[in-house]
């Protein structure tokens, strides 16, 4: 199978099994909410945010090094396993160590114990760091999907019944546990590979140097993902939080589905056609023609749809969000490119350069807030998604420079996407307009349809070179683009 095929094929895994992991997901968190109440919910969010920056930190950081080396040894694996063990161990003991104090400033004292039962699973997910890699680095994307929905599906068993039976907010801890423990399992017992303690200096000293410059992104995308939360609560209060916070949490999810595909497969994709001879760089272009047809209608539709979604799902109490929606759908669309160019960075095993922009982008995004804070949230929401897009064309020259290959293509080649999806947000808006009057869920559901078919007939009649190209990626030879470079896609 080819580098192409397999990219494809598992980028199909990883979507279909993100699906049905949010599905899942969704049915457990209404499930086990309306069985224990928002207070007990709150507990564990309270406890939840340091245990998940914690499991970011190890789950791809230091792991990170196996997919970006070109040939690596038993004592590179072992290395990365040992340096990825003793940082979750750290971590799992810090937050052990700071969980009185936290409880202490919110007030009650069970959120310790709340952090100390979950603080394992950053110890568990350390360990499964280096599997899931080898995992990846193999494009096994079926056990990967697959392994997720168990993971959810066990974890969702475990916590309602452990709700049913009067566990309290310790059926959230159970579903935790028991889900990560599965995922465990799953990712060991579905390679052959235990760890030892072969290894050297000079091993455990790359390894560790890159797993610091990946360990520093992703430091700067929490701090990314923390700071608008931060600064908008300082600023402007409870309310304006809750309504960007709700914005956040639906583009970041729809994000999810759409970009960690990518982004998780196209990884292994870039380093494996670079070590088979290939170029990387004409990879790239390929999937950013396909990933400009499928993100620019998503989240432009998001942003035009908005108001009347919000009203839908939530209540017209929240939609004074739907102004800070349309501006966020703009940072989603970001994110499904920007997050391919930075898995180029990583499999060219560049972290360093990347690190830094990401930083700045923490920099530049704090001080526009703070300058756009006195004209309220949209203000402050809209500084922060221009941020990103101020620096973009640095990731642009970047990936353009590892990739041996000119700027213009890079940013032009979404051009069409993107003149064919402002059509298609005119017609929406002038169907939304007609549609005036009409029962809400006929509204949302005839203005998406619209935006579908137009977008669809478009691409049928301008864009039938990424509809080629694709079918070249899915059929047994991939894509000739790449392949005609000399590379193994």
């Amino acid at each position: 199978m080819t580098i192409g095929n397999k990219f494809i094929k598992g980028v199909a895994w990883m979507a279909a099994g993100g699906w049905t992991e949010q599905a899942i997901n969704f049915v457990v968190f209404v499930t086990m909410a309306s069985l224990l109440g928002p207070e007990l919910y709150g507990l564990l969010s309270m406890a939840a945010v340091f245990i998940v920056l914690a499991e970011a930190l190890v789950r791809e950081s230091v792991s990170e090094y196996l997919i970006a080396a070109r040939d690596p040894k038993e004592e590179d694996y072992n290395a990365t396993f040992w340096l990825t063990a003793v940082l979750g161990l750290l971590l799992a003991l810090v937050l052990w160590a700071a969980s009185g104090g936290i409880a202490a400033i919110y007030g009650h004292e069970i959120v310790a114990g709340l952090i100390r039962g979950l603080s394992v699973t950053v110890l568990l997910i350390a360990f499964t760091a280096v599997p899931v890699a080898i995992l990846r680095r193999e494009f096994n994307f079926r056990v990967l999907s697959l392994r997720a929905i168990a993971g959810v599906a066990v974890g969702g068993a475990v916590g309602i019944t452990m709700a049913l039976t009067g566990w309290g907010v310790w059926s959230f801890v159970g579903q935790w546990i028991a889900m990560i423990s599965t995922n465990v399992v799953l990712a060991w017992t579905a390679v052959e590979w235990r760890p030892g303690l072969k290894t050297t200096r000079d091993h455990i000293r790359r390894a560790g140097a890159f797993g610091a410059q990946v360990l520093g992104l992703r430091m700067a995308e929490l701090a990314v993902v923390q700071m608008p939360t931060l600064l908008i609560g300082a600023t402007l209060g409870p309310l304006a939080t809750g309504l960007y916070s709700v914005s956040w949490r639906l583009v970041e999810t729809l994000t999810f589905l759409i970009s960690t595909p990518l982004r998780m497969v196209s990884q292994p994709a870039f380093a494996a056609v670079t070590r088979e001879g290939g170029r990387a760089g004409d990879l790239l272009l390929d999937i950013a023609r396909l990933t400009g047809v499928i993100a620019f209608p998503f989240f432009i539709g998001l942003a035009v749809v908005a108001e009347p979604v919000l009203r839908l799902f939530f209540g017209s109490e929240w939609l004074g969000a739907a102004p800070v929606l349309s501006v966020m759908a703009f940072l989603g669309l970001y994110l499904s490119v920007a997050m391919v160019q930075q898995s180029f960075c990583l499999a060219a095993g560049k972290a360093g350069e990347i690190t830094l922009l990401t930083w700045a982008n923490v920099a530049l995004g704090a001080v526009l807030m703070l300058i756009a804070a006195r004209w309220g949230l949209v203000a402050i929401t809209a500084a922060f998604v221009a941020a990103h897009y101020i620096l973009w064309i640095f990731r642009y020259r970047l990936v353009a420079r590892l990739g041996e290959m000119e700027v213009a293509p890079l940013i032009t080649c979404n051009l069409l996407p993107a003149m064919a999806t402002a059509t298609m947000a005119a017609v929406v808006i002038l169907v939304h307009r007609a549609l005036a009057g009409m029962p809400l869920v006929i509204d949302v559901v005839l203005s998406i349809l619209t935006g579908v078919l137009v977008f669809a007939a478009i691409t049928l009649l301008l864009m039938r070179d990424r509809l080629k190209l694709l079918r070249s990626y899915i059929a047994p030879g991939g894509a000739a683009s790449v392949a005609d470079e000399g590379g193994a896609v």
